[in-house]
């Protein structure tokens, strides 16, 4: 899709350009799956993270006196240095902390003002003193905010991010050590920038696995101070897709703090959330008693493990309040019991028992990279659809001068009270939650069906599931416009997704609405209340509070928001699948001017195309094996639709359709595509190719011939046609394949079926008289192949085309084209146009790479060249002849014999034929003797033509195979250079390979221009404009 992107860089902007633009670009955007890693300080989360990225010097951690101060977000790196170490380092501003500092000194005025009971800031001290070390101590604001501090992280004072890229993991750990972790037990002062950090992205190479899509996030337990810090501490657990709480094993369910961080962020990451799963994760596993035995240990560390995992579930299941904010599916609450240590040394356990391994595999659940590459293929695939289709808290208890400050904080802070200190880990007062929490209960049961996390969809999600422009339904009344229904299609389904993903968004608003809507009701009243000081100021503080809740109605205003919200929430998914389907179908199906478009996406439309199918395909049809019955001459087996299984029952009688040409995919330098109406369930043959499709339902099939790739045959050859197959209603089931094997118990014969450039051998379900039989799961590029090494004779037909020799219709030549069975008459008159097809006996015998001879008699003055051919076997999608015989005067003869002679076996007789001479020549066009064929040339200039645009040929011939098929076949170049040209990794290679191959004289340059227009005439058209201009 860049390719595309960038031949959108230059063109002018439209309407339906810029659309196109803003679809490609949303495309490359990814959101990613967020997993929330709480725990308290010496819990082993960092260690933890390290073993299970593979790193073990990733995130700085063991040290006993130190921990990790910030939120650090830990992903893949997807940049263009993908095999580097990167970190990103991004401060507060300048101005917040200075703010902080500034409260900080108000902190320490008010205890100095009032001395009952006050204790120093534990939080606040760390944070001075590791910034500033003893030029802190006493220290005014103006000296602490002094530029000298900051020398060494000039992006502190410039708002930008500070990067490192690093070569190994440990050098990136000991660079950001001091951005990081705060260290208590160091002898000596080395400055630490921890507290102006305000966010680290540690970018991992080699990790796609597990984090190509999902983020892990180190978070503090309880948000910060700081408010951006808060903000962001706050966006992140918001969107955590899953939580995991880390804990000493040994302390699992005694450890107030890891319950106390559940408890506390639950409605945060719940119904105000995201949050599909809670981990519970207990380490340090291996830590038992140094003189037990291995055995013994091994039993010791399981059976603790066991007990622990129904304790912490036990203790999860008896917190009643917390799990009201959960629908609580099976597996909402999982628990780990893992050890760091033992999965690298292996000392008691091997590594699947240390449970690392299964969070691995939970990473790569969430990373879900086939849903991921489904969704950008299906995008991709409407895309160039599209392109291709125009183109053709509580504070009671709390007595003096302490709850005074509380309140006073409260009021100044829009309602909340954010404790500091490490000696009292007191809970957060939020007032504005309080008031809430009596609404929040009454609407919890109701707000979580409808608007569920994990397990049921919810009967929001159910209705945009359900609806459904039916395009399917469209595709065989409206066959020309296929491609732009195939758009609409992939528009539906992204624009589901888009509004599924609004819905979590929207819902995490929307519960928070109640409390939102009562803070900005009281936002007037904290003010006002924040204002009052001296004598009484607590008393007329809370009088401001509770009379101004008693007079405005704050709790019938919140309830009016949030039906406000709710009603905007259903205009929105009304207004996007309105506005946004109606507008995909105006610019699709009333689309014009179509020359604005990139010249050719065709490689990347089928490329896509086969990715689309490779992974739809797989994912909505389901295996089935048909049976045969006998007794009623039906054929019966089970389908999967979007109504669940179907068991479907069809006669084995064969109805014979005639296809359709699809014109706007069909051009004289192209092959047929064919289009067949398949009316209802049953078999269908194709008249032309002898396709034969068993059907679960009506549909149409479109397909054509398309070139093998002999790079991805090795040891195999093509035994048949390699078609491109599609059908948009996906209900072909069965495939039958035309075979030309003399004999149907010939067990060589094999399916190859091609997708995304990869070659899979499928064995038959049965080999008939005339077809080969398959089941298939979706559609791509099928065909048959068999073992180079086999010359078991095969059926075969001789094909004869009469055409005029230039502007002399007496004197003729006849094209004998040898060829197996099972390639399509169609084919070959496709490509012969201008000529007259002889019908005559075609059928014979023949050998795969057999020497043979063609005798023509009856006939004066003519000519066979050449006097020995080989029969190739051949089904590329260029049928060259094998004989040409030269018959210069027709004048009394009545009749032509032409014999066909086997070489190896005595020129014995394989074929003849008796051709009466009374057919219908071809009409000759006086301008252009012989339409559809290739016009008349002059050497000359077309060797002219090659010398002076080799360079502009190297750049603009898109596919160069076809070219060099041609010369190839006409014995211009030898084989070890055709090998050579397309084992080249380039077009632009196979290119300069091939121009160096004409170079050597004018009868193959000219060979090489007649093929250039025959595959690309508007290269040369191009050309020779610009060269006149």
């Amino acid at each position: 899709m860049q390719r595309v992107k960038r031949r959108f860089d230059d063109l002018p902007s439209t309407k339906l350009i810029d659309f196109l633009r803003g679809k490609i670009q949303k495309l490359e955007k990814d959101k990613k799956e967020i997993v929330g890693v709480f725990g308290k300080t010496g819990a082993g989360k960092s260690f933890l993270i390290n073993t299970i990225l593979g790193e073990t010097k990733l995130l700085p951690s063991g040290n006993q006196g130190a921990c990790t101060s910030v939120m650090i977000q830990v992903e893949a790196n997807m940049t263009d240095s993908d095999s580097k170490y990167i970190a990103e380092i991004e401060f507060i501003t300048e101005k917040e902390w200075k703010e902080e500092l500034w409260s900080i000194f108000s902190d320490i005025s008010y205890k100095d003002r009032n001395d009952e009971d006050q204790e120093r800031d534990d939080d606040d001290d760390e944070k001075i003193s590791a910034l500033y070390g003893k030029d802190g101590s006493g220290a005014t604001l103006e000296e602490l905010m002094d530029r000298k501090h900051f020398r060494e992280i000039p992006e502190f004072r410039l708002s930008v991010k500070k990067i490192f890229l690093c070569d190994t993991a440990e050098e990136l750990s000991e660079k950001i050590t001091c951005y990081t972790r705060s260290d208590t037990q160091s002898d000596t002062f080395k400055r630490q920038y921890w507290p102006l950090v305000k966010c680290i992205t540690i970018k991992v190479p080699n990790s796609k696995d597990l984090l190509e899509h999902v983020v892990l996030v180190d978070l503090p337990g309880n948000g910060d101070c700081n408010k951006s810090r808060d903000e962001m501490w706050k966006s992140f657990v918001g969107n955590c897709s899953a939580v995991w709480i880390v804990s000493d094993i040994a302390r699992a369910t005694s450890e107030k703090e890891s319950w106390e961080i559940l408890d506390s962020t639950v409605s945060l990451f719940g119904p105000g959330g995201e949050c599909r799963s809670i981990s519970f994760i207990c380490t340090k596993t291996d830590d038992i008693e140094e003189n037990n035995q291995k055995a013994d240990a091994r039993t010791c560390i399981l059976r603790r493990n066991e007990t622990t995992k129904k304790q912490v579930r036990d203790k999860f299941n008896k917190q009643k309040e917390m799990k009201k904010h959960f629908s609580g599916g099976k597996d909402f609450l999982q628990v780990f019991t893992v050890s760091s240590k033992e999965y690298q040394k292996e000392k008691h356990l091997p590594q699947e028992e240390t449970e690392i391994p299964k969070l691995q595999e939970f990473l790569r659940n969430l990373n879900d990279r086939r849903t991921r590459s489904s969704d950008y293929v299906s995008g991709a695939y409407g895309i160039l659809s599209l392109i291709q289709g125009a183109k053709s808290s509580d504070t009671r208890g709390k007595k003096g001068s302490g709850y005074h400050k509380v309140v006073k904080t409260l009021c100044k802070n829009g309602g909340v009270y954010k404790p500091k200190g490490k000696r009292e880990r007191r809970m957060e007062i939020n007032l504005n939650d309080s008031l809430a929490s009596c609404m929040i209960k009454l609407i919890d049961e109701e707000f979580k069906r409808y608007f569920p996390n994990e397990g049921k969809r919810g009967p929001i999600r159910e209705q945009i599931d359900t609806f459904t422009l039916d395009t399917n339904s469209l595709f065989g009344k409206n066959p020309k416009v296929s491609l732009h229904l195939i758009f609409l299609k992939t528009e539906e389904t992204e624009l589901k997704t888009k509004l599924i993903c609004d819905l979590r968004e929207k819902k995490k608003k929307i519960y928070c609405t109640l409390t939102e809507s009562i803070k900005d009701s009281m936002r007037q009243c904290y003010i006002r209340a924040s204002e009052h000081t001296g004598k009484d100021s607590l008393k007329r503080m809370k009088d401001e509070l509770h009379h101004h809740m008693k007079n405005n109605n704050i709790f019938q205003k919140a309830k009016e928001d949030m039906l406000g919200c709710l009603i905007n929430l259903k205009e929105h998914i009304v207004m996007q699948l309105k506005c946004k389907l109606q507008e995909s179908m105006d610019l699709s199906l009333k689309t014009s001017n179509r020359s604005f478009f990139p010249d050719d996406v065709t490689v990347e439309y089928n490329k896509m195309k086969m990715c689309y199918e490779k992974l739809m395909g797989s994912s909505s049809t389901v295996q089935f094996t048909p049976r045969l019955d006998l007794h009623t001459k039906t054929t019966t087996f089970e389908s999967q639709s979007g109504n669940g299984r179907k068991r479907v029952q069809v006669s084995t009688s064969i109805t014979m359709l005639n296809p359709e040409i699809v014109k706007e995919l069909t051009t004289h330098n192209r092959n047929p595509t064919y289009r067949l109406q398949c009316p209802k369930a049953g078999l269908f043959q194709c008249s032309s190719t002898e396709l034969v499709f068993l059907m679960e339902g009506k549909g149409d099939v479109i397909y054509m011939m398309t070139q093998w790739d002999s790079s991805l045959l090795g040891s195999m050859t093509p035994a048949g046609p390699l078609f491109s197959i599609d059908c948009p209603e996906q209900s072909v089931r069965q495939l039958h394949l035309p075979h030309c094997m003399c004999d149907e118990k010939d067990d060589n014969l094999s399916v190859a079926h091609v997708t995304d450039g990869n070659m899979e051998i499928v064995q038959p379900l049965k080999t008939t008289a005339t077809h080969v039989i398959v089941n298939i799961t979706h559609l791509s590029l099928f065909g048959l192949i068999r073992n180079w090494f086999s010359f078991i004779s095969v059926r075969s037909q001789v094909l004869l085309f009469l055409r005029p020799q230039g502007n002399r219709p007496q004197k003729r030549i006849l094209n004998v084209i040898l060829l197996p069975k099972n390639v399509p008459l169609c084919e070959v008159e496709h490509q012969q146009k201008g000529s007259t097809f002889i019908q005559t006996i075609s059928n014979c015998t023949l050998s795969p790479r057999g020497k043979y001879g063609l005798c023509c008699e009856l006939v004066p003055n003519s000519s066979t060249k050449p006097k020995s051919g080989q029969f190739d076997y051949d089904y590329s999608p260029n049928f060259h002849p094998t004989f040409q015989v030269f018959l210069d005067c027709m004048s009394g003869i009545e009749n032509i014999r032409l014999s066909l002679l086997d070489r190896g076996s005595n020129d014995q007789r394989v074929w003849e034929c008796l051709i009466p001479t009374d057919f219908e020549p071809p009409q000759i066009n006086l301008i252009n003797p012989n339409p559809g064929a290739e016009p008349e040339l002059n050497p000359l200039l077309g060797a002219a033509f090659v010398d002076k645009y080799m360079a502009d040929l190297i750049q603009k011939v898109p596919i160069p195979m076809g070219i060099a098929d041609r010369l190839f076949a006409e014995n211009m170049i030898q084989q070890e250079m055709y090998t050579t040209i397309r084992s080249a990794k380039t077009s632009q290679d196979q290119m300069r390979l091939m121009l160096d191959a004409v170079r050597s004289g004018g009868t193959v340059k000219y060979a090489f221009y007649k093929a250039l227009i025959n595959h690309y005439p508007y290269v040369v058209r191009d050309l020779e404009a610009a060269s006149a201009d």
